[in-house]
């Protein structure tokens, strides 16, 4: 998996691999030299900042998951440096498939798709993030809070869900406001969740 940066003209400003990008993490996880795809690029207009993510594991069929994930530590993703963070998000024969990331004021939130990693890999639930966002546009050790959600509900597999993302409309939603997960998978309306974050009391 690779990335690229252009400026608007089309002058390719930089290019790397997602592992020669972690390479300099450190983290101790497959994050560090064995990325995976389903990458997914973020622009954070709340603080000018760029976040890159792709997924990675120690062994497929049996081992740890992760959420890899570069924050830039300025507005300029080419030579401004990134925080790194290894998220392990499955263990055990489950693959979060598919995630999807939004910006939101009091987080970075993803949803994915989680699939068995072995027999005929059914899809299990659809499970749900919110990752610190400030921790981790300063660096910092970072939390996060998770939930599953039920493989069905009124006979209709939940599938698929977007996470709300924030961008720069010159205000932010009321303070308290939840980020809404939106899905249209298997019937003719949206279903839409909110979920409110509270790190030190999920």
């Amino acid at each position: 998996t690779s990335v690229g940066i252009y400026n608007k003209t089309g002058t390719r400003l930089a290019a790397f691999t997602f592992d020669t990008l972690f390479s300099a993490a450190s983290t101790g996880t497959p994050c560090d030299n064995d990325n995976q795809g389903d990458p997914v690029v973020l622009y954070d207009a709340l603080s000018d900042r760029w976040i890159i993510s792709d997924f990675a594991w120690s062994n497929y069929t049996s081992g740890a998951m992760y959420q890899c994930m570069a924050v830039s530590q300025t507005s300029d993703p080419v030579s401004g440096g990134w925080y790194f963070y290894a998220w392990q998000t499955a263990s055990g024969g489950k693959v979060p498939d598919y995630p999807k990331l939004g910006v939101w004021p009091d987080g970075i939130y993803m949803s994915a798709n989680v699939f068995a990693t072995t027999g005929s890999q059914a899809f299990q639930n659809v499970q749900v993030w919110a990752f610190n966002r400030t921790e981790m546009e300063s660096g910092v050790t970072a939390h996060a809070v998770s939930f599953n959600l039920p493989s069905k509900i009124s006979g209709t597999s939940v599938f698929s869900l977007l996470p709300s993302n924030l961008r720069s409309n010159g205000s932010l939603p009321p303070a308290g406001t939840p980020n809404y997960f939106t899905s249209i998978w298997g019937i003719v309306a949206a279903r839409v969740w909110k979920f409110h974050v509270d790190y030190a009391v999920p």
